[in-house]
């Protein structure tokens, strides 16, 4: 396999940062990576660029507006540059960087179409899971007083149009009387939001932002992982948060989302359901099942495990790019 060298710009800046799975996927599978975090200081472009013509990489990845489209234009000068987006909302900047990078890859299959509009090198490439950063060194009774739940939730529950539904699901769940922890950023205090925060969602907040090893915890020490995509009627927009949970050994119960049944085998790998009144019907079926609730988490890992890290990942993504650049 043609090994390569790959200028990484994306955030590093915190822990949970994409960016360091990324590099992960990317060094087992033997290639040379160089990190750049990014910066907004007006001697960016020049740091950039020096770091191109000394490194000379075969390419640059980037996932969102890391670059300024003007970087973008000088680095191809020497270079090719390469975007994984990670989300899929079409923000009103992202078209022009589809527009001007060589390869442009989405981790929504269903918007591939779209993108292909303004560059005819788009691919879908889902994400992924990274094990190196999950791993558990110790179980203490402090965490399991902690993370323990009948049903968990990771992810953002802000005002954003795609976040509501969410709310309003989970705070079904309360109403029925079930045990539920949430975890992710607090929910953004406002005056509209005072009744949230005090009510039983507020309450019900786990208390802090998880992520790697507490993120894991919260995944073995719950019985049912409850997620929801932030696109479902887009297909295969499958965020890593599913890929993330069940690689922890979740049992992961989600909305259904277009396609997932081509990524992973729904009633044997994952549970899915389509509105509220199947979620609730599909929790109490599940909460007193523990025998099923681990085959089906541990048939979920083992495929994730097997197909879907990143560094099978990386491998996917350097075969399409051999055959349209390299």
């Amino acid at each position: 396999m043609v090994k390569f060298k790959v200028l990484l710009v994306t955030n590093f800046g915190k822990p949970w940062n994409n960016g360091w799975y990324y590099k992960a996927g990317f060094e087992k599978n033997g290639h040379l990576v160089i990190f750049l975090n990014p910066d907004k200081k007006s001697n960016f472009r020049d740091k950039l660029l020096e770091k191109v013509k000394i490194f000379k990489p075969d390419f640059i990845l980037i996932t969102k507006d890391e670059i300024d489209i003007e970087s973008i234009t000088e680095c191809k000068k020497y270079t090719k540059v390469i975007q994984w987006y990670p989300d899929p909302v079409i923000p009103g900047w992202l078209i022009p960087y589809v527009r001007v990078v060589d390869v442009f890859f989405t981790m929504s299959e269903g918007l591939v179409e779209e993108f292909k509009k303004y560059n005819p090198y788009t691919f879908w490439l889902t994400q992924a899971f990274e094990p190196d950063f999950f791993k558990i060194k110790k179980i203490t009774k402090e965490d399991i007083k902690k993370y323990s739940s009948d049903i968990a939730f990771i992810g953002n529950l802000g005002s954003k149009p795609q976040y509501l539904p969410r709310r309003e699901a989970l705070t079904r769940v309360l109403k029925e009387g079930l045990q539920l922890k949430w975890w992710g950023p607090p929910i953004p205090r406002k005056i509209k939001t005072i009744p949230l925060i005090l009510g039983r969602l507020g309450k019900a907040y786990g208390g802090e932002f998880v992520y790697n090893e507490s993120f894991a915890k919260v995944c073995i020490l719950s019985k049912i992982f409850l997620a929801f995509d932030s696109m479902p009627h887009i297909k295969k927009s499958m965020s890593a948060r599913m890929y993330t949970a069940l690689g922890c050994g979740a049992f992961y119960m989600c909305q259904y989302v277009d396609g997932i049944e081509e990524v992973v085998v729904p009633d044997k790998e994952i549970i899915t359901f389509s509105d509220y009144e199947e979620m609730m019907d599909k929790i109490k079926f599940y909460l007193p099942k523990e025998e099923l609730r681990e085959k089906i988490a541990w048939a979920g890992q083992q495929r994730v495990l097997k197909d879907h890290t990143y560094e099978v990942r990386i491998r996917q993504m350097i075969d399409i790019l051999k055959d349209v650049l390299f």
